[in-house]
């Protein structure tokens, strides 16, 4: 083993923030690339923040049919548009750096990963659709709602997805452990 894989995977807490920085710096960047420097006129993700708009919307549908999705904006009694930081990317790169910086085989990460993804994302829908009917039944609530509330929920939640990823990843080591010494 190299002594940069070695370094890379060492199992303590300067390991880990190391990882975690770079991966999570990495992923940050990627995400707030500012491809109008290239050229482009159109946000990147507008097809990823449009995914949400459907899905936000097909969800709302189901309480209120006259529901329409036009791109990223989803139009009812209460409009709102999907832009970045409705999609709870800071929550989603933050645990998933966590998690893919923690020690443990990668395998076990990525069944981490399949299961704390779709896990926040829900989440995150879940505070789109309830901030739609704030926004119907208590307009002045919306605010409050959208920039205080609701953010400080999903890191809560993002908290606790991290600490089940990481008893699952904990747990998975001492399988393997219980097994190797048998």
């Amino acid at each position: 083993m190299s002594t940069l894989s070695r370094w890379w995977s060492r199992a303590t807490p300067a390991g880990f923030l190391t990882r975690f920085l770079l991966i999570g710096g990495l992923a940050f960047a990627i995400y707030a690339f500012p491809t109008e420097l290239l050229g482009s006129r159109q946000d990147w993700l507008s097809w990823y923040l449009a995914g949400y708009a459907r899905m936000a919307g097909g969800l709302l549908r189901l309480f209120e049919p006259s529901i329409v999705v036009a791109g990223n904006v989803i139009e009812g009694r209460f409009p709102l548009q999907i832009v970045r930081t409705c999609d709870a990317a800071e929550v989603t790169i933050l645990v998933s750096a966590a998690i893919l910086a923690f020690p443990g085989r990668a395998r076990q990460k990525l069944l981490a990963l399949s299961v704390a993804l779709p896990s926040l994302v829900a989440a995150n829908l879940l505070r789109i659709c309830s901030l739609y009917f704030v926004g119907v039944h208590r307009p002045n609530w919306f605010k409050a709602s959208h920039e205080e509330i609701w953010p400080l929920l999903l890191v809560m939640f993002a908290a606790f997805v991290f600490l089940c990823s990481v008893r699952f990843l904990q747990a998975e080591k001492g399988k393997l452990g219980a097994v190797a010494s048998h």
